[in-house]
């Protein structure tokens, strides 16, 4: 069986690299993470972007719809604002951290290692409270055979 520390160092070596992934994909220059593009569906073909900037939209003409759809459009856009910031995404990923079922849903390997230091604990509870009982009761039967004079 593996030690408490050995798992606690890969659940936090783990536990660090989906955060910066989260990071790298939440605060990215991409469609999605834009605070001036609108996410609609079209029928038959999916999901597409489609940009509200009034700046964006003065130069389109007569349309006033732009597709922003592309990561590299996005990249390349002067007026791109993301919608997320660090501390949001830290906060979002806390909070998938401490609800077990979205915790075993979006990272299920993190989800393993927490419910293996939770057992871990309670194991060794368990076994410190049955030594301490073990100790309380070796001190009554030496109370009880008078071995304590």
């Amino acid at each position: 069986m593996r030690e408490k520390q050995e798992v606690l160092e890969k659940f936090r070596e783990l536990r660090d690299r989906y955060l910066k992934e989260r990071k790298e994909s939440f605060l990215s220059h991409k469609p999605i993470n834009c605070t001036h593009n609108v996410r609609l569906r079209v029928k038959g073909k999916g999901h597409f972007c489609f940009c509200q900037n009034p700046l964006i939209l003065a130069k389109c003409g007569n349309q006033k719809m732009f597709l922003c759809n592309d990561d590299d459009t996005a990249k390349r856009c002067q007026v791109f604002s993301c919608k997320n910031t660090p501390e949001a995404v830290d906060q979002v990923f806390d909070e998938i951290m401490a609800s077990p079922a979205r915790c075993g849903n979006d990272y299920p390997k993190l989800a393993m290692l927490i419910w293996f230091l939770q057992d871990f604990d309670v194991r060794s509870r368990t076994a410190r409270l049955l030594q301490l009982f073990k100790r309380i009761l070796m001190s009554i039967l030496d109370i009880i055979s008078f071995r304590w004079w």
